[in-house]
């Protein structure tokens, strides 16, 4: 069927990418499966015709060479009762057929079912080996939406439509095929009704479908994204008289998706009709001809009479197809969606063959170099740099003078352009990430914190909490008098984001993960920038506390005061090291000159 061959073909090469060789073998028994259903189906089409036949003019039985055998060899009396043993045979192999082509649908349903996990299990999988450049850029919009949402339309739109199409198309060819063979005028007569009007509508629905399909799928992230301001924003916009804003412009874009949907949905109902519409003007046409101009009405009358159930058979199918084409050509934007991110340069997983990595002295910058993706610009130029184990090293500068992008490349979410990083003796490799991240914890201006308990924020969710490591990072985190005072102590819930605690707690909370995970380099990067002047004392109480240990920490801060404790600090401009202070020397040089 050349109608969408393109649509199909494409269909087709985006199904394949997620099976497993086992789905393959799967999909194939299905398709077989199919091809056996559809045959049941063209059957019972033709298994109408003797009875029709038989029961069109008296002694039809005798006068058809099978059924006058059947009649006879089962010793049958009568022409009615025959008759009446035909129709229930009828109906006794209708009863057969549908409970095998309801199997079989089941059996369809289960393996898209499982095929639309595979392709969740490929989108997170994708996502979160993402290089973080390349995730920050994406949105949580997007990621929710191309993970789950892209995914259901995937299944219900692409993949089930699919298999629908071709079975369809497979009783199609089938009946066809054996009308041809019995009747070729009926054969010409359907192809002549029904062939037209599939093509015409099919090319009149197909560009709307795509309009349609693109529209809704740019339309929904947008939703979602909205939701998500008005959610975390609660406050910030209550204050700013901004919620009716943000609900209008939501509401406007969910009215635009509903009468798309709308739009779809009318469509998706006008082949049926169409298809409908075009085979009773074929019966009125047989039917006048019998009446009107045939010198033999019996014949024109059978023909009616093939016709119409050839029709009721047909119809069904020729909707399903063109229904079928119209939503996989709707919903090509979900594969062109799913296809993002999949080039070699958008996987930063980690290799399987891992390496161990031990820190005992210190690490090493040795002539460190990155640039963003398409730029010349060196963000980081050319930083040497030796931290000594157990030392507190802090790192000042201006925006954009490349601090943060230095502690992205000592996390390896960035890979420096030239240079290396050495541990000890041992240059850093993606072969010793895993080893890398088990010694090093990171604390960020907003912590991430779940809608959890505390204990399950600072383990996030180990199994087997290790409760004497738990209470001691909560004493080294200076917050074990603040969960002594809650009822519930660290099975206290923190709200979503942990909106239940104050600024300094969360940020304590993140240094008590760090201190959990026995973290042997503790990264701070701009921990304290939000916090107000004694929310910072408690985070720099603890802090303080980490100076007595053998914990490498490094800070970025704007804030002075943070770096107190530091045995260094160092300063970046441009991406270079410009300076090196102590603390006492820092606060001369910045608030007195």
């Amino acid at each position: 069927m050349k109608i969408g061959s393109g649509v199909i073909k494409n269909s087709f090469s985006s199904i394949l990418f997620y099976l497993s060789p086992r789905q393959k073998t799967i999909a194939i028994a299905l398709f077989i499966l199919l091809f056996i259903s559809s045959l049941l189906d063209a059957f019972s089409l033709a298994a109408l015709i003797p009875v029709l036949l038989v029961s069109a003019e008296p002694q039809g039985v005798f006068k058809n060479k099978v059924t006058n055998y059947v009649f006879h060899a089962l010793n049958f009396s009568s022409e009615k009762s025959f008759i009446l043993f035909m129709i229930l045979s009828l109906l006794a192999f209708f009863i057969i057929k549908n409970i095998f082509s309801t199997w079989v649908l089941y059996l369809q349903a289960r393996f898209t079912s499982n095929v639309g996990m595979s392709v969740v299990r490929s989108q997170l999988n994708k996502y979160i080996n993402l290089p973080l450049l390349y995730f920050n850029n994406l949105g949580s919009a997007k990621f929710f939406y191309s993970t789950l949402q892209t995914t259901y339309y995937f299944v219900n739109s692409i993949m089930r439509p699919l298999l629908a199409l071709l079975s369809e198309i497979m009783i199609t060819i089938i009946i066809i095929t054996g009308i041809m063979i019995y009747n070729p005028t009926l054969f010409i007569t359907m192809i002549a009704v029904m062939g037209p009007t599939a093509w015409l509508t099919y090319t009149m629905l197909r560009k709307r479908a795509q309009h349609i399909g693109s529209q809704t799928n740019t339309s929904r992230p947008i939703t979602i994204g909205l939701l998500n301001n008005m959610f975390n924003g609660f406050i910030e916009l209550k204050l700013a008289h901004k919620q009716e804003q943000l609900r209008d412009d939501l509401l406007s874009n969910q009215d635009k998706i509903h009468k798309l949907e709308a739009e779809s949905y009318v469509y998706s109902l006008l082949p049926l009709k169409i298809i409908e519409m075009v085979a009773i003007l074929g019966l009125i046409t047989i039917f006048s001809y019998s009446v009107f101009i045939s010198k033999s009405p019996q014949s024109s009358m059978t023909l009616l009479g093939l016709f119409a159930g050839a029709a009721y058979r047909l119809m069904p199918s020729i909707n399903r197809i063109l229904t079928s084409l119209v939503t996989i050509k709707q919903y090509q934007t979900t594969i062109e969606d799913l296809q993002l991110y999949r080039g070699h340069e958008y996987d930063a997983s980690i290799p399987k063959k891992q390496l161990p990595l031990y820190f005992e002295n210190q690490i090493s910058l040795e002539g460190l170099t990155f640039s963003f993706p398409g730029t010349d610009s060196k963000v980081v130029d050319n930083i040497n740099l030796t931290i000594k184990k157990g030392e507190i090293v802090g790192f000042i500068g201006t925006s954009g003078s490349g601090k943060t992008t230095l502690m992205n490349i000592l996390l390896r979410f960035y890979n420096e352009k030239s240079g290396n990083i050495r541990v000890d003796d041992q240059v850093l490799t993606p072969q010793h990430i895993v080893s890398w991240h088990k010694i090093i914890g990171y604390v960020k201006q907003d912590t991430f914190l779940m809608e959890s308990s505390i204990k399950e924020n600072i383990t996030l969710f180990e199994q087997e909490v290790d409760e004497e490591r738990l209470n001691d990072a909560i004493t080294k985190a200076s917050l074990a008098d603040f969960v002594k005072s809650l009822p519930d102590g660290v099975d206290t819930l923190i709200g979503e984001r942990g909106s239940k605690l104050s600024g300094g707690q969360r940020q304590r909370i993140g240094i008590a993960r760090a201190l959990y995970k026995r973290s042997e380099i503790l990264i701070m990067d701009e921990a304290t920038s939000a916090l107000d002047n004694d929310t910072e004392k408690e985070v720099n109480e603890a802090i303080h506390n980490l100076a007595n240990t053998n914990i490498t920490i490094l800070i970025v801060a704007h804030r002075l005061t943070t770096l107190r404790d530091c045995n260094y600090i160092i300063e970046l401009s441009n991406g270079h090291v410009v300076a090196k202070y102590d603390y006492d020397t820092l606060i001369q040089e910045k608030l007195f000159n």
